[in-house]
């Protein structure tokens, strides 16, 4: 999938820059202040011709929430150009911050219209996918960036990995644990419940944020629900990622 391998970075930047003149614009942005940073990111996200296929939560631990400054995780679209099946190589050359995260995706077999609670979930899951995100941090001082930046830039929303599809009733999903590895060295651990302590609960935000938004949310779409472990820049090496039941993903940063 070459057009997937080429990634979405510098298409959203061209449109987000002209609209995001500094990292971070105030500290403990208000409930407003976010609303309408999402109103924002939705506007720039109907700029990009290529079509959403899913959606992403970021910040979903208690650390990441108090580093950015927001009081709940954050949530952005993943693209179709930024979608890869199995082994993939990326070049770190053609990204701004190059980020990697294990994580868990969900696919839907339904369009969803209404709120939902985490309980009227399983119900709604075609089925459940091992992911690596690979989110490009498009900022001069990702260091200084905030919530509200974050979120205007589509939560850095780049490209995702994607491994084979499990029934999400032949496993537990929050008794999940991830590790990668690069050469043989262990650099990212996690465990499902990293992401808001419960995957369903996870998974709810975010599509309840996604609703709220004006985003469809739609059968097939991908919804990952944040990292499991910490976010680590990506450096040039082979990968190779464990889920245990929910199956193994490869790729290589060149």
């Amino acid at each position: 999938m070459k057009k997937a391998l080429l990634g979405i970075s510098i298409v959203f930047s061209s449109l987000v820059v002209a609209c995001v003149s500094t990292n971070a614009p105030d500290k403990n942005p208000s409930a407003d202040d976010l609303e309408s940073a999402y109103q924002l990111q939705y506007q720039l996200v109907q700029g990009v011709a290529f079509p959403v296929i899913g959606y992403k939560a970021g910040l979903t631990s208690e650390a990441g929430q108090k580093k950015f400054d927001v009081s709940e995780p954050i949530a952005g679209a993943l693209f179709q150009q930024g979608l890869a099946f199995d082994r993939s190589a990326y070049l770190l050359s053609n990204y701004t911050n190059l980020m990697l995260e294990t994580e868990i995706g969900f696919i839907l077999n339904q369009n969803i219209t209404q709120l939902v609670t985490a309980e009227q979930l399983p119900a709604m899951i075609k089925s459940v996918v091992p992911v690596i995100e690979l989110p490009d941090l498009r900022f001069e001082d990702p260091e200084n960036v905030s919530g509200h930046g974050l979120i205007v830039n589509n939560v850095g929303s780049n490209s995702v990995l994607v491994g084979k599809p499990i029934d999400v009733n032949t496993l537990d999903i929050n008794q999940i644990s991830t590790v990668l590895t690069r050469n043989g060295k262990t650099v990212i651990e996690g465990k499902a419940t990293d992401a808001m302590g419960d995957q369903w609960q996870a998974l709810a935000w975010l599509i309840n944020r996604s609703l709220k938004t004006g985003y469809p949310v739609s059968q097939g779409n991908l919804l990952i629900t944040g990292a499991l472990g910490p976010m680590i820049p990506a450096e040039r090496g082979q990968y190779d990622a464990d889920f245990g039941k929910l199956g193994k993903l490869a790729f290589s940063i060149r």
